[in-house]
């Protein structure tokens, strides 16, 4: 499908927040090497919460592609399990409570630079 402009440069400003978002999460969690790091001081703490706000905004943004192209952009990209992140995106906004850390975890130091890398090409692609 081709995009109008309009389409392109929304979605462009999208991603650009979805990159600052990872950036930003990939910054705050460079110097934590295990979840326990986060987990046993306050600052820790609010650092992972800081962080999980930036998760939602990324499925956010991922939702916001999806509804203005009709999900037929990100579907071109099969390596990055769009529906999941939108997923847990839904938990984050909807069933705060019942977060798990070790998912949050495993998410950012496993994730997130393959999702960085797809989102750098789905950009490119667009321009």
């Amino acid at each position: 499908m081709e995009f109008t402009l309009k389409q392109k440069e929304e979605v462009v400003d999208k991603l650009e927040q979805l990159l600052e978002s990872i950036e930003i999460i990939q910054e705050r969690c460079k110097d934590y090497h295990s979840l326990d790091d986060f987990l046993q001081t306050p600052w820790g703490m609010t650092v992972i919460e800081a962080c999980i706000m930036r998760l939602q905004v990324i499925g956010e943004a991922i939702k916001g592609i999806d509804d203005k192209t009709h999900q037929e952009l990100l579907v071109n990209y099969p390596q990055v399990p769009w529906r999941k992140i939108v997923g847990l995106r839904n938990i984050i906004s909807h069933e705060y409570a019942n977060i798990d850390y070790d998912i949050i975890w495993t998410v950012i130091k496993k994730y997130l630079s393959p999702l960085r890398e797809t989102v750098e090409l789905v950009r490119q692609d667009l321009m």
